[in-house]
């Protein structure tokens, strides 16, 4: 079912609750909030104007260039969001993410839904975006996370390696650390979905009039790419960045 204008321009009227909840702890997030929305509204017109002339024209070289593009807004968003070592996290977020984005989304496309043609736009970028998504949002936890535990525990990294462990021994526990941080969330997520939660995947097949047994099947494969993409780019990142953040000494930089 279809939202008309009227429709969606009364749907915004709601958010004179948290204007109102604002004003009366004198929280100044008002002009933050308009702000905000109306840079989101402008973003996703124009968002939507593009992607349905690239759902129209269907071509490969078109989905391939918004997927790269995609893809280097994921990795510039991430660099402006982490506040430490820049110069040398943008080659390592492109690589993580690009890794893992090869290794899932093909499996996906190619191996679970063979969409006639493969390349399908219309389901290739919503499947790539969700994915690419969750995986920066994680990658920049487990990069915060990772960096703050070895600021942490400098003495016990250098303990280490006083003790003859290698730098990948000495750096393992705030590896270890950072992983279980950054995807742990996600696993208690995934284990109430369904009962707790309805995911966003499988309310929308439904809104748009997919079967629920349809919509289950998709979400099911949709969590299953993005936690493995996840847990790839965030591996990835992690391992990188140890090799970059330390000299031939195993000092850090």
């Amino acid at each position: 079912m279809d939202i008309s204008y009227i429709g969606l321009i009364l749907s915004l009227l709601l958010l004179a609750f948290p204007i109102l909840i604002f004003w009366q702890l004198k929280l100044k997030l008002v002009k933050q909030l308009l702000s905000s929305f109306a840079r989101m509204i402008a973003q996703l017109a124009l968002i939507g104007i593009w992607l349905q002339i690239l759902l129209d024209k269907d071509n490969l070289w078109l989905t391939l260039f918004w997927v790269l593009i995609m893809l280097s807004n994921a990795v510039i968003t991430l660099r402006n969001r982490i506040s430490f070592q820049k110069k040398i996290l943008m080659p390592i977020f492109f690589m993580a993410l690009g890794v893992a984005s090869l290794i899932v989304l093909p499996w996906v496309m190619l191996v679970v839904i063979r969409p006639q043609p493969l390349y399908r736009s219309e389901i290739l970028i919503p499947i790539y975006g969700m994915i690419l998504g969750n995986s920066m949002n994680s990658c920049a936890l487990a990069m915060e996370r990772f960096e703050g535990k070895l600021s942490d525990n400098w003495k016990a990294y250098y303990t280490r390696l006083s003790l003859g462990a290698n730098i990948w021994e000495a750096a393992l526990p705030a590896f270890r650390q950072a992983m279980h941080i950054s995807l742990l969330p996600r696993l208690l997520s995934i284990a109430s979905m369904g009962i707790v939660s309805l995911p966003g995947m499988m309310t929308g097949q439904i809104l748009g009039g997919a079967s629920a047994l349809i919509a289950i099947k998709y979400q099911m494969m949709i969590m299953a790419a993005i936690f493995s993409s996840v847990s790839i780019a965030d591996y990835l990142a992690i391992r990188m960045y140890l090799k970059r953040r330390f000299d031939r000494y195993d000092l850090p930089i």
